[in-house]
């Protein structure tokens, strides 16, 4: 769970949840399909992206740029990209 105070898109006001679907709409399509492991008993599920939810305009610009590095067509492999951001979390004691 995010250390910080989040707003999930289903908590959103409309101009958050425009910046959240701004957002997803640059991601790959299979980024889309929950992660069973990332899921909590609630049924919520802890997200980068919402942990910038308090200043949309930044979350914005943040995502939308991690977004761009992960288009198919550039040469890392989902798994490649996988992999790199799990030993940043490991790195930085964060369960992302």
């Amino acid at each position: 769970m995010p250390w910080i105070k989040t707003t999930p898109y289903e908590d959103a006001d409309p101009e958050l949840r425009k910046v959240y679907e701004a957002i997803y709409s640059l991601y790959p399509a299979d980024y889309a399909v929950p992660v069973a492991a990332l899921v909590r008993a609630d049924g919520g599920s802890d997200s980068i992206v919402a942990a910038h939810s308090l200043i949309p305009e930044a979350m914005r610009h943040m995502m939308s740029g991690l977004a761009m590095m992960y288009q198919p067509h550039l040469p890392l492999t989902r798994s490649q990209q996988e992999m790199i951001a799990s030993v940043v979390s490991a790195q930085n004691a964060c369960f992302y």
